[in-house]
């Protein structure tokens, strides 16, 4: 058993930690995906041939959909294996990829369900086959579901595609925050200084902002990357291509093997398949200089500021280089557990294992104080002078420059799978396939998350655009058990509180209106929500939605108003009671009175 001496590192060639993703298509229907991994036994990287057997299975790993030789089942080994070359520990392969010997296709169906992981074993012909674990999650998939009829579709199964699949905002001075209309998947996307870039399911590239136009040559990309006005495009076939750079991303023709490129402002980085990186263009600061530290480790990522680099080792240790003046490459001291690394302008950036990001180099703009409640962070992006993570609970997170509105997130900012940013504005990818939540008679409804009708919702469980109603009479209910309650209390005051509230009748400014259609010109009743809070502040909270100036419209609950004017009617019926009383008492005494003057 070797299962404590080998070890597999399983990364994807774009969309790093988001799980494999798909390769080439044909006939736009998805036959292969790219996988690349690293293998280590007894702490040394394997070098020369390698064998290797694959699975996709479910998510507890009793059922087989698809295996290289099409002999697995029930989560079981195939028989034969695909030789592999690994460099340095380095693989990688194009499963479904039938050019390969022992390697059938990949069926649509075989990735055709909710949750699909793959399943690795791996014999470096010595220590004989071993399973690796865990089974890699795949991510969600740029295509359709498909199925012969509707009957046959699992409620669970029903993806649809969000309104807005990519998010620009910040400045938009060369309307680079503007997104177009596109014509195909959008599967990466890249920042420049006033630029911006998709990267489409077809492997082409789309520009907009100050470059409109792409390369012809730019074709069969599977990865970009942009800075200041330089791009750069990683080829399925591990070549490099550049544009728009002056003369200054010339040097890489010669490249091969090439798994990542990293834009700077006038230079170039690529890490090879064997964990080494090669760097060209530009050297004033020595940029182009890659550190002699380095040919001794494998690098497993790296990243480019204006002048500056980061290398995320195979150890999980930062090696950074180039112009330093602001610190950028003055790696704190101790920091260890890196699995991504992001480089801005003069700053640096670096995630750790247990989510959390460590910053450094310049802070004018406070683009290296992190937010207090900054944790379990999945994804970083640095820009010209602030930074973007996205946390385990999808919350996206933005701080630094703020000159442009870069930190003010756009509602439709949600189901976000990939970040970009450019020199003073940002962009987010959103899943293409995003679960849809359906209500059925025949079962009990629970949605999970945040849900919306009419609107992306962003800060309550249920957010309705327009008017909510019922077509039978009655009330919504909620759980009010007695013995689910402690504490309780009779309502006090009531009338006094409910005083205090000021009920007002109005109606919504214009742009209110044009930004919502199914407002009606017409005057409401309601509250003040600023005034309302004076009185009920636990029921004023953020709509979700911002005006022109980034400060957020507020948004209320009225409920109490219901309890506390029930409150207040029982308050007057106990004092009509107590009065009419006083009044019995009074007449009472009255009457006694006038008969002992009618005595007398």
């Amino acid at each position: 058993m070797i299962s404590k001496t080998l070890q597999i590192f399983i990364v994807a060639l774009f969309l790093l930690g988001m799980g494999p993703v798909v390769g080439p298509v044909h006939a736009a229907v998805p036959q292969m995906i790219n996988h690349q991994g690293r293998v280590v036994a007894d702490g040394v990287a394997h070098n020369g041939n390698g064998y290797f057997k694959f699975s996709l299975v479910n998510k507890d790993g009793s059922v087989t959909y698809w295996s290289n030789d099409g002999s697995g089942s029930e989560g079981s080994e195939p028989t034969a294996a695909v030789t592999l070359t690994v460099n340095n520990g380095l693989y990688a392969v194009l499963l479904g990829n039938t050019d390969l010997f022992n390697m059938s296709e990949l069926p649509l169906a075989a990735t055709d369900h909710e949750d699909v992981r793959l399943r690795v074993w791996f014999n470096d012909g010595i220590r004989g086959s071993q399973q690796i674990v865990p089974d890699q999650r795949l991510a969600s998939l740029p295509y359709a579901l498909h199925a012969s009829s509707a009957s046959g579709v699992a409620l669970s199964g029903i993806s649809s595609t969000p309104a807005y699949p990519m998010v620009a905002w910040g400045s938009n001075s060369n309307g680079q925050a503007t997104v177009p209309a596109l014509s195909g998947a959008v599967v990466g996307l890249a920042a420049g200084e006033s630029h911006s870039l998709a990267l489409l399911r077809d492997g082409t590239v789309k520009s907009w902002g100050s470059q409109t136009s792409t390369p012809a040559s730019v074709t069969g990309i599977a990865q970009i990357s942009s800075q200041g006005e330089n791009n750069l495009g990683l080829k399925a076939n591990g070549t490099v291509v550049g544009w728009n750079a002056s003369g200054s991303t010339t040097g890489f023709e010669s490249l091969s093997g090439v798994v990542q490129v990293a834009a700077g402002h006038s230079h170039g980085l690529a890490l090879l398949s064997d964990g080494s990186v090669s760097a060209w263009g530009a050297d004033d600061y020595n940029q182009r200089t890659v550190p002699s530290s380095l040919s001794a480790v494998v690098v497993k990522a790296i990243a480019a500021g204006d002048h500056h680099n980061l290398a995320l080792t195979a150890a999980g240790t930062v090696v950074a280089w180039g112009h330093g003046y602001a610190g950028q490459i003055s790696v704190p001291e101790g920091l260890t557990g890196v699995v991504a690394v992001a480089a801005g302008a003069y700053h640096s950036l670096a995630l750790r294992s247990d989510g959390s990001v460590v910053a450094w180099g310049y802070n004018l703009a406070g683009q290296t104080t992190l937010p207090q409640d900054l944790s379990g962070v999945t994804q970083i992006a640095a820009g010209y002078g602030f930074n973007m993570a996205l946390q385990t609970n999808g919350t996206l997170q933005v701080w630094g420059e703020s000159s442009d509105g870069q930190t003010t997130i756009p509602a439709s900012a949600t189901d976000i799978v990939a970040l970009a940013a450019g020199g003073e504005h940002l962009m987010v990818l959103r899943s293409d396939a995003v679960p849809a939540q359906l209500a059925s008679l025949d079962r009990d409804n629970v949605f999970l998350g945040k849900v919306g009708i009419g609107r992306t919702p962003t800060t309550n469980s249920l957010e309705v655009s327009g008017n909510a109603s019922k077509s039978a009479a009655g009330s919504w209910r909620s759980n009010s058990d007695r013995r689910i309650k402690t504490e309780v209390r009779t309502l006090k005051g009531a009338l006094e509180k409910i005083s205090q509230v000021r009920l007002v009748d109005f109606r919504y400014t214009d742009r209110y209106q044009a930004l919502h259609p199914g407002v009606d010109d017409r005057r409401y009743l309601n509250v003040i929500a600023q005034e309302f809070a004076e009185v009920f502040p636990e029921h004023v909270g953020l709509s979700g939605e911002f005006l022109p100036d980034g400060s957020p419209v507020l948004q209320v609950d009225t409920y109490p108003l219901i309890i506390y004017s029930a409150a207040a009617i029982q308050e007057l019926i106990r004092e009509n009671a107590t009065l009419k009383k006083q009044m019995a008492e009074q007449e009472q005494r009255l009457g006694q009175l006038e008969e002992r003057l009618d005595n007398r």
